[in-house]
């Protein structure tokens, strides 16, 4: 490409400037450089008020701009490539002054390490040479303080030791507590060495011994009583090295104030505390815990503070100095006072037994938390040396001995199967106490023979079905039962063997807190076998003595019942309240007993079984006594319609009267159906009232068409009979069923049979629900009327009942063959009603 030529034309020097490298360092804006080249023709065109636009300046400033640029390009490339070389060779040479100085410190690294191994074996041979040291050390003391030793024993056998008193008199305390030192040694010398020589010498070294134990003992004794802690330290270090110190120990702990002021409870006094009447009340909140127990423990957490600092101060094993004295805190002061407690609240009842039981723990365990707050000021350490002494203490950390001190405080009391039976014993009497009246109002009344049979058959099925034995407490509760004689004087009213829902919230109540207080005592592993038996010894009681029982005596009473009075509708209300009461056990089930059997698989599917077979074992009672309902209802419905009189509907001129609503049968069912709903709705709901009520009303639906064939029927009395089918339809539409209303508006499409005029009577029958049925079922209705054969209506449809006789021929069933059930099974397909079983909440 030919190079441009230059231009005539030259940027002013503001231009040029903007042309330059430092215009393009930074932050840079084309729209910003355009405008900067443009803005100088821009102002000279508004200077000469020039309103055409010429292009011819602006292509020369961009052009001579361009060719600037392009050698500012040039100029720039060049400086680029320069500094390129110059970046090359400076990188070579930092490569090889890096290569350099990497062989110069792998040879540093080299020499360091033949150092080190030179160091290490150095190092090597002086732990050897220290070890031989010691050991010769250590031989050489033991030489020395054999040869002492032996001196000392020479010297009691020449019978004296003036070496050994010497250091005791002269050199002070720690002569003492040296001379203890080779006083432990010299006696166990004097065991090994047997000799008849050497009597004298073992003579001498037991008579010091004892000498110097008896002042050491006296002098730590009177300093105690002069409350001198640096004398007491002394001599327990001294008595440490003597023999252990356990002595001075014993003398410390067993003269301590805290245990003469609390060596024994005052029997005879009351307790101090609340109303303790609420003790024995199952139903009552738990009062609080005996107000002496709170005093014993606040002096215990004083005291214990109080000696944690001056243990540390006399003795140099404080740890297990410490442990001495809290063992004797638990062993003697408390447990003596709470055994007094609990027999002062057994003697009242099992429940104040274990609700004293409970507070105690609870509060013993408040107790132990604090006292283990004082592990800090003793330090306490495992397998520690005594500081100053070779004598090596073991003591256990404090919070084990005082958990260990917690376990065997309560041993006696939940060892086994002993809290176990507490618990069945107290549910047992409470149970019985709550359920005193209803059990005798059970054994008295009519049917306490088959009530006392169904215990025993139960208790039997129990036993059996238990691979484990059950509680002897269990045993001896159900036998109680079985010889009732503690229930025949008792007296009891109605009311007494009426179920109540309170009575089983009261129950339920007592029930949880019977488990929650096993949370309390019991370890976790424990916890789901309790609380199954628990749940056993509930479902028991509720399920066999109460609910059983109460729906037993329901249908004992059903089935006692005249079937020419009104039955009564109170089992009805009798379910209903079985309904309540499962559904509260099933809501403690959830919340209280589930959650606790959910560790152990085995004893969480046994609970359940055990749960779900009691709702179904009731559940079937229920509705056997529902079903007994049903039963005496149609067959007092049966016998209201019973007392049809037969000129009801034929009645004679002087007879008419058609201002009346409805015959008195009618009239006496409506109201008993009336009665019978209101009373089912108050007690069943949802499905249960429909299909109640539903296999009511088709039987009642299918005694009336029988009904309807036993009476001869007038015009008049037509009229009467259409009024008694409106009431009954009246009175069963308010059920709000649709399959009985289809039902009852079929009966009163019936009733039109006796109204019409005989030759309307084909079209009626071919209507609306006559029009489904077989033509030889509602035959006989048309043979009621009156003026069946003056009217010749025999006549009328003797064709087509010769037609229906021979296409139904074989099936052996006439109009009046067959009873209720078969009746329904006829008018089954009329409605599509279906009978279901009852079921109550889960």
């Amino acid at each position: 490409m030919a190079p441009r030529l230059p231009r005539p034309f030259e940027l002013n020097p503001d231009l040029k400037a903007a042309l330059r490298v430092e215009s393009f360092q930074g932050t840079f804006s084309s729209k910003a450089f355009i405008e900067k080249l443009s803005n100088g023709i821009i102002q000279t065109r508004i200077k000469e008020n020039s309103n055409t636009f010429d292009p011819k300046p602006f292509i020369r400033t961009f052009e001579s701009s361009l060719e600037e640029l392009e050698k500012l390009a040039s100029k720039m490339q060049k400086h680029t490539i320069e500094l390129e070389r110059e970046t090359q060779k400076e990188e070579l040479a930092f490569k090889k002054q890096v290569k350099e100085l990497g062989s110069g410190f792998e040879d540093v690294q080299s020499t360091l390490e033949s150092l080190d191994s030179r160091i290490s074996e150095v190092g090597s041979t002086a732990i050897r040479i220290g070890e031989k040291l010691e050991t010769a050390d250590k031989q050489r003391a033991r030489a020395v303080l054999s040869k002492k030793l032996m001196e000392y024993f020479m010297q009691f056998n020449d019978g004296g030791c003036p070496t050994l008193e010497s250091l005791m008199t002269q050199q002070g305390l720690e002569g003492q507590i040296e001379a203890a030192r080779i006083l432990r040694q010299l006696a166990v010398i004097s065991k090994e060495v047997d000799l008849p020589e050497t009597q004298v010498a073992r003579d001498g070294i037991e008579k010091f011994r004892e000498q110097f134990e008896t002042d050491m003992l006296s002098s730590f004794d009177k300093a105690y009583r002069q409350a001198d802690p640096k004398v007491m330290a002394h001599c327990a270090k001294a008595l440490l090295e003597f023999n252990g110190g356990h002595s001075c120990v014993q003398i410390y702990v067993n003269q301590h104030d805290f245990f003469m002021l609390h060596s024994k409870v005052n029997e005879s006094a009351p307790l101090e505390g609340p109303n303790h009447e609420d003790l024995t009340n199952p139903v009552a909140a738990i009062p609080p815990i005996d107000a002496g127990l709170i005093k014993l423990f606040d002096d215990i957490r004083t005291t214990v503070d109080q000696e944690a600092e001056i243990i540390s101060m006399v003795f140099p094993n404080p740890a297990a100095v410490f442990q001495v004295f809290i063992q004797r805190v638990f062993e003697q002061s408390i447990q003596q006072f709470i055994e007094t407690l609990l027999e002062r609240s057994q003697a009242k009842s099992t429940l104040a037994y274990l609700r004293t039981l409970l507070s105690i723990h609870e509060h013993t365990i408040h107790l132990v938390k604090d006292l283990k707050m004082c592990e800090d000021t003793l330090k306490v350490g495992i397998n520690a040396n005594v500081k100053g002494s070779n004598i090596s203490v073991t003591t256990q950390p404090l919070s084990q001995t005082l958990d260990r001190c917690l376990d065997d405080l309560f041993v006696p009391f939940l060892e086994g199967d002993r809290y176990l039976e507490k618990e069945l014993q107290s549910l047992c009497e409470i149970y019985d106490s709550m359920l005193a009246k209803f059990t005798a109002y059970q054994l008295q009344r009519r049917g306490g023979n088959k009530f006392r049979a169904i215990i025993t058959r139960t208790f039997n099925q129990i036993i059996d079905s238990n691979k484990t034995t059950l509680p002897p407490v269990v045993l001896e509760n159900f036998a109680t039962v079985k010889n009732p004689e503690k229930y025949q004087d008792m007296k009891v009213s109605d009311d007494d063997g009426a179920l109540s829902v309170e009575l089983v919230v009261k129950l339920l109540k007592i029930h949880a807190e019977s488990v929650l207080r096993s949370l309390g005592l019991l370890p976790v592993s424990g916890r789901p076998k309790h609380t199954a038996v628990l749940f056993q010894l509930l479902t028991d009681y509720i399920g066999m003595r109460y609910i059983d029982a109460a729906l037993d005596s329901a249908m004992e009473d059903l089935s006692a019942l005249d079937p020419k009075f009104p039955p009564d509708l109170r089992p009805m209300k009798r379910v209903k309240l079985v309904n309540g009461i499962i559904h509260l056990i099933q809501m403690h089930f959830q919340t209280t007993i589930l959650p606790l059997t959910v560790p152990s698989p085995q004893v969480y599917r046994d609970t359940v079984i055990q749960k779900n077979k009691l709702m179904a074992n009731v559940e079937a009672k229920a509705n056997a006594t529902i079903q007994k309902e049903i039963d005496v209802i149609l067959a007092w419905l049966e016998t209201c319609l019973s007392r049809q009189r037969k000129s009801d509907f034929k009645p004679k001129d002087d007879e008419i009267d058609l201002t009346g609503l409805a015959t008195k049968p009618c009239i006496d069912c409506c109201e008993f159906l009336r009665r019978m709903y209101e009373t089912t709705k108050k007690c069943f709901d949802g499905k249960n009232i429909e299909m109640f009520c539903t296999e009511v009303g088709v039987t009642f639906h299918g005694m009336l068409l029988e009904h309807f064939k036993k009476f001869q029927i007038s015009p008049v009395g037509g009229v009467l009979l259409t009024k008694d089918i409106a009431k009954y339809q009246e009175s069963v539409k308010a059920w709000n069923i649709p399959s009985l209303n289809e039902r009852f508006e079929m009966l009163r499409q019936l009733g039109n049979v006796f109204l019409v005029k005989p030759e309307i009577l084909p079209s009626v029958l071919n209507e609306g629900y006559l029009a489904k049925v077989d033509f030889k079922s509602l035959y006989p209705y048309l043979q009621m009327r009156v003026d069946f054969k003056t009217s010749k209506i025999d006549k009328l449809f003797e064709k087509k009942l010769n037609l229906t006789a021979g296409n139904g021929s074989g099936n052996g069933s006439g109009p009046a063959s067959g009873g209720a059930t078969s009746r329904m099974a006829q008018l089954e397909d009329l409605t599509g009603a279906k009978f279901l079983s009852y079921s109550l909440h889960r």
